[in-house]
């Protein structure tokens, strides 16, 4: 048993071994393999050597390991960096885009507000204003009303020149910008202007009204004061301020009833003169026929002159142009409160309106100032900006866009027109 053991492991091996001892050293097994290998024919390699081979070649293994760890992480860590710059530039480009969209907004928000070019658009409301006619009111500060005036005035260039002169501050930076006159009785059924134009005027009616508009409102108070009541070819005028009108004294006035509709201011004046120094006469007339209704207010400048005048009830007066007396109902003046006007803002409707109390005091002081035309559109909405024209319309167009009609060829206003061309002609030659 020896000797096959010795073979097989050579001289230097243990002779008392087992299987367990052969196994307990570690370079058993690279003992056994050049063993085998000088069995084969190749080359004996020594243990030494062999050691230095595996420890050298697990060592590469084991650099080459940590390097490809290495690798790794920094690949990782590349990574993680790109998808970091990845976010930013995503969340760069969606700002981008963020802001591009409002700009773009803007442009679309400014552009439909120019043009209404879209069928579903909805058209903005028209800017609108309460009307307060602060124009007509400046220019009711420069005027002044002058009643009583005679006919004369318009007929005759010079009681015109005349009554202007009169009129004229001695002031040179005040100046008549222009003169107006109302309240005139015409004979025909005509328009005003054809009938002014032909000078058709009543022969029963001998006085007009005058409004006289100046360059500034610049002591025009005392003007009035001046020339109310005085004489201008037999007539007494009633000068007074459109804007500022002189008191009404009800304690200084008297009540003149039964006149005839033909009667005239001289009338009174002449009548009630005698008694003391009248402020003003006025007899109401009709606003379209300029007639008399029947009966006027006289205002004294003393309260004595109204007892005085109290005297004269139910006894005649003789007019001067018809000659005719008759007898006058006098009686003190009173305030009656008219039952159509309870209104708290003076007849104007302002119940869809919120107004302050200084638009109240403007719709107010206007009522009293403007005339009936302007009084009808005072405090209304006034339109600064009208409705755009749409394209797709439909064919509504405004009034104002309304085109005429051409005139037909063969009409009967062509035909006549064409004639008196032709006679023109033929007379001509």
């Amino acid at each position: 048993m020896s000797s096959s053991i010795d073979q097989l492991f050579g001289k230097d091996a243990p002779k008392n071994s087992s299987i367990a001892s052969l196994f307990q050293n570690s370079n058993s097994i690279e003992k056994i393999i050049p063993v085998r290998q000088n069995k084969i024919g190749q080359d004996n390699y020594d243990t030494t050597e062999i050691d230095e081979i595996s420890t050298t070649t697990n060592f590469e293994n084991i650099t080459e390991e940590n390097d490809q760890k290495q690798i790794k992480k920094k690949k990782k860590n590349s990574s993680k960096d790109e998808n970091d710059d990845l976010e930013s530039k995503y969340f760069e480009k969606l700002i981008k885009e963020d802001d591009q969209e409002n700009k773009n907004d803007d442009k679309k928000e400014a552009q439909s507000e120019l043009t209404s070019d879209s069928e579903n658009k909805e058209v903005a409301k028209p800017a609108k204003q309460i009307d307060f006619k602060q124009d007509e009111i400046e220019k009711a500060q420069r005027t002044i009303f002058v009643g009583n005036v005679p006919t004369e005035v318009i007929t005759s260039r010079d009681t015109y020149k005349r009554f202007k002169k009169l009129f004229s501050p001695e002031n040179k930076d005040i100046t008549i910008q222009s003169i107006r006159f109302r309240s005139i009785s015409f004979d025909e059924p005509l328009p005003r202007k054809i009938a002014f134009a032909r000078q058709s005027f009543h022969k029963d009616r001998h006085s007009i009204n005058a409004y006289i508009v100046y360059s500034k409102s610049d002591g025009l108070s005392k003007f009035c004061e001046q020339f109310n009541g005085y004489v201008f070819d037999s007539r007494h005028l009633r000068v007074d301020s459109v804007a500022h009108p002189a008191p009404h004294y009800k304690q200084k006035s008297i009540f003149v009833g039964n006149l005839d509709f033909e009667e005239d201011e001289e009338s009174l004046w002449s009548h009630f003169s005698p008694i003391g120094e009248i402020d003003y006469v006025r007899i109401v007339r009709d606003s379209k026929t300029n007639v008399g209704k029947g009966f006027a207010y006289v205002q004294f400048k003393e309260l004595e002159s109204v007892n005085k005048a109290l005297l004269l009830n139910d006894k005649p007066m003789k007019s001067i142009h018809s000659g005719k007396s008759r007898k006058l109902r006098i009686t003190r003046c009173k305030n009656i409160k008219s039952k159509f006007n309870n209104d708290k803002n003076n007849g104007i409707d302002n119940s869809n309106k919120i107004l302050n109390e200084q638009q109240k005091t403007k719709l107010g002081r206007a009522k009293k100032i403007l005339n009936k035309a302007d009084r009808a559109t005072l405090g209304k909405e006034l339109t600064i900006e009208g409705m755009r024209a749409e394209k797709n319309s439909k064919g509504k167009i405004g009034s104002l866009l309304r085109k005429r009609k051409p005139r037909s060829k063969d009409g009967r206003v062509t035909k006549r027109s064409i004639a008196y061309k032709k006679a023109q002609a033929n007379d001509k030659k």
